[in-house]
This record gives C-alpha cells, sequence and structure tokens, in this order.
C-alpha cells in the first residue's frame, strides 16, 4: 500500500533522502520548499528540512505532511505517540479554535491525519446544526415585475421601464436561505470535496452539497468573512464559519480545474499554548482557585514600563494571563512553550528576558506571586527564585495524558493548574 503520510515532530530534522523514502518525490519537496516561503514553518537546509514550532498538516497532492506536538517525540511505540499527541492537540484546539468535539477523537485519530478529523468535524457538526434548520435572512432583491412588490425604484424604473408601462421595477427584502453564511459553508464545502480521501467525509460533504443546492455558488474571499455579523438568529453557526476562513485561508486550489496543488493547516504552539492555559483559566477560575471573588484577564494590558517627556506612558506591559481580586493582582502567569532542563549552570534553560520581563510584571503590578509556566517533559523541575518580596515561580504543565475523553483530559489539566496554584507561597 503507497504512503500518504509522513509524520514530523516539532523541531524534528529530515533529510531529503529519508523524505523521498517515505513517499514523497523530488517535485513534491520542491513543492513543500517553495510553500515554506510562505509558511515559514520549517528551517531548509542543504539537504534537509527542519521543523519549528508550528503543529498541524501540509497537504502536496496526494501526500499529506503532519507535525505533531515535540513532548511526544520519545515515546516508544511510534503509533501509540502519534494517535496520542494527535488526540490531545485536537482537545487543545476544542479550547482555542472554537472546534465543536462531540465524538470520540480517540477513535477518530487512527487512521486519520489532522485535515481529516478537521474536515469529519466540520461537515459532521454542521449537517447536525442543519437539522434544527438552515439559516435564512433576509436579502434586498431588485426585480422587474408586473405587479409591486416591497416598493418603486425610481431611478430604475425610468431606466428601464420607459416604454415598458407594464412592468415595475422594484426593491424588496426576501427571507431566503442564499445569503452570506451558507455562501461561505457552501464554498468551504466544495473546496473540501476536492480534497479529502475519506469516504465517510466524502458522504458528509455531498449530503451538505446537496442541503446547499439553491444557495449562489460564489468564490469566497477574505473580505466576505469580515462582511459577517453575528447576532442571535445566526451565533450558532460562528464556530463552522471561523473553521471555513480556516480552511480557504489555508487553501491553494483551483475549483473550476479541481486541482488542488497545496493545502496547509497550520498552528503555532507558542500561540496555542498560551491559549489554551488562559482559556482553562479563565472558564474553570472557580473550580482551580477554591474562590468566587477572583477574576481573570487574558493579554491585560494594565501597565506601562515608562513615561516618555511628556508624561505619556510607553511600553505596555501585558502578561499572558492576570488574575485578580478586586482590585489588586494577586497572581501573574506567564506561559513559555519551550523545553526546560535540569542543570542549574545553564539556569534550567529559562532565558533572561524572561526572567526581566516577569521581575517587571510583578513590580508594575504591585503583585508578589508569579509564575512562568512550561509544558512538562520527562524531568520534573519545580524551583522558585525571590526577587525582593515577591516569588517567582517556574512550575510544568503536563499536556500529556492518555485520556478516554476531552472531559476526562480537561478534567486533569484543571487538577494540574489547582495543584500548582494551591502550592505557591500566601
Amino acid at each position: 500500500m503507497t504512503k500518504t503520510l509522513i509524520t514530523f515532530f516539532e523541531h524534528e530534522k529530515k533529510t531529503f533522502k529519508d523524505l523521498e523514502k517515505d513517499g514523497l518525490s523530488k517535485n513534491e519537496i520542491k513543492k513543500l520548499i517553495k510553500l515554506n516561503d510562505k509558511l515559514k514553518i520549517f528551517n531548509i537546509g542543504y539537504n534537509s528540512i527542519k521543523a519549528k514550532q508550528y503543529v498541524g498538516v501540509i497537504k502536496i497532492k496526494n501526500m499529506s505532511i503532519q507535525i505533531l506536538p515535540k513532548i511526544y517525540k520519545n515515546e516508544d511505540n511510534e503509533d501509540i505517540k502519534q494517535k496520542e499527541a494527535l488526540t490531545n492537540l485536537l482537545y487543545i484546539l476544542s479550547y482555542t479554535n472554537n472546534l465543536k468535539i462531540k465524538e470520540n477523537i480517540a477513535n477518530l485519530a487512527k487512521n486519520n491525519d489532522l485535515f481529516e478529523i478537521y474536515t469529519y468535524l466540520f461537515a459532521k457538526n454542521l449537517l447536525g446544526e442543519i437539522e434544527r434548520g438552515i439559516y435564512r435572512d433576509y436579502n434586498k432583491r431588485e426585480e422587474n415585475l408586473s405587479y409591486l412588490k416591497g416598493k418603486l425604484n425610481i431611478n430604475k424604473q425610468i431606466k428601464h421601464n420607459l416604454i415598458k408601462k407594464h412592468k415595475l421595477y422594484c426593491t424588496h427584502n426576501e427571507f431566503s436561505e442564499n445569503n452570506s453564511i451558507n455562501q461561505i459553508l457552501k464554498y468551504t464545502v466544495e473546496l473540501l470535496k476536492n480534497i479529502t480521501k475519506n469516504p465517510k467525509n466524502k458522504k458528509l460533504l455531498n449530503d451538505l452539497s446537496f442541503i446547499f443546492e439553491d444557495v449562489e455558488y460564489k468564490i469566497i474571499i477574505q473580505k466576505d468573512f469580515e462582511r459577517i455579523t453575528f447576532n442571535r438568529m445566526n451565533e450558532r453557526f460562528k464556530p463552522y464559519i471561523k473553521m471555513a476562513e480556516l480552511f480557504i485561508k489555508n487553501s491553494s486550489i483551483n475549483l473550476t480545474t479541481k486541482d488542488l496543488e497545496t493545502f496547509s493547516l497550520i498552528f503555532n504552539m507558542e500561540i496555542l499554548f498560551e491559549k489554551f492555559i488562559g482559556n482553562i483559566l479563565r472558564k474553570y477560575k472557580d473550580e482551580i482557585f477554591g474562590k468566587t471573588s477572583l477574576n481573570v484577564y487574558l493579554q491585560y494590558k494594565g501597565c506601562y514600563l515608562m513615561k516618555d517627556d511628556n508624561g505619556n506612558e510607553i511600553f505596555a506591559l501585558k502578561p499572558d494571563v492576570v488574575i485578580k481580586e478586586n482590585d489588586k493582582t494577586v497572581l501573574i502567569i506567564d506561559t513559555k512553550y519551550k523545553k526546560l532542563i535540569n542543570n542549574r549552570s545553564r539556569n534550567y534553560n529559562i532565558s533572561q528576558p524572561d526572567i526581566y520581563q516577569m521581575f517587571a510584571y510583578l513590580k508594575k503590578y504591585n503583585c508578589k506571586n508569579g509564575i512562568l509556566l512550561y509544558p512538562k517533559y520527562e524531568e520534573e523541575i519545580n524551583k522558585r527564585f525571590k526577587f525582593d518580596n515577591e516569588n517567582l515561580y517556574i512550575k510544568q504543565i503536563n499536556l500529556k495524558h492518555n485520556s478516554k475523553s476531552k472531559f476526562e483530559y480537561i478534567n486533569l489539566i484543571k487538577d494540574d493548574l489547582k495543584s500548582i496554584i494551591n502550592n505557591l507561597e500566601r
């Protein structure tokens, strides 16, 4: 059976010969290098390619190149580590990218890459949403009719109907499924139909294509997403529009010829880690902190480092997470997606700028406790440093859990965060 999936882990290096052995042709390697000029997700060497801090999937013709989180790289069983890495990545994405997950992701991750799983979740959940009713909206229409409907368009009436006295050029609103939201969804469905190789996904997408049969087909560009306004009537379709935007902006495809050149679904793990931890802390704050009087702020901009000659504040200080009780800042957390090492002479691989940054945060926010939070690898590294009266904790959180469900995985993450918070000096 021809191999169609090549797996990297973050920061893993493969030679071009390795890629050819895995099934990538010389021409496809050239296309990958060309695509990387735009994506900047690999470091390209003389005869090799090295992944950076990005995860996701790239499709070139019939080949998929999947990049998974590096924390799983040293697991023994190749298949198990890939499945677990993909499963947990999807749990993380569900809290950062509006990804609805009701299914057993572990089963989906067995034989699929990230693109096919994303496609399945998009199509399956969108079908379920449409069962509640397809979205309809009022659209402005202009028609030349034999009866008055809505308002008479005087300018168009003069222009078109001076001789045709029996005609009335009308402007009216029509309650229709042919609206911008459904046009975006239809275009995305047609796009994915041309990319997916999974029979189950093809069936789901064909079902959606039939449902959107009466919706006008139009090429969707970024401005179409910017024109969408969500309200209580269409809010339920927001996750699917967000997913559609992700699919469309990452594709290079000509739908008229069905010629797929490249497709990418790529995420920066540094950003995912920051968003994931922040969203969990904000959503489950009462449970994690054990009190209801706290507020959690993400990317909080409440202080500045200094002032210029005119007294204007400059250099905003924006910690990833600020926890306040009333008006007092009680904890600051900054996430750092990098590997710590248990070597004091190398400062545990903690960067000096990160330490200086936390020093500024704690001083300016008048906060006693701060945490630099890292993902946990093999070694357990937990440290506390003192500034003056401030404590800076170096903590790790375990993202590697062989969980049976998203619920179980999130509970384990919450327990980890709860333990970290409870062990701080009060």
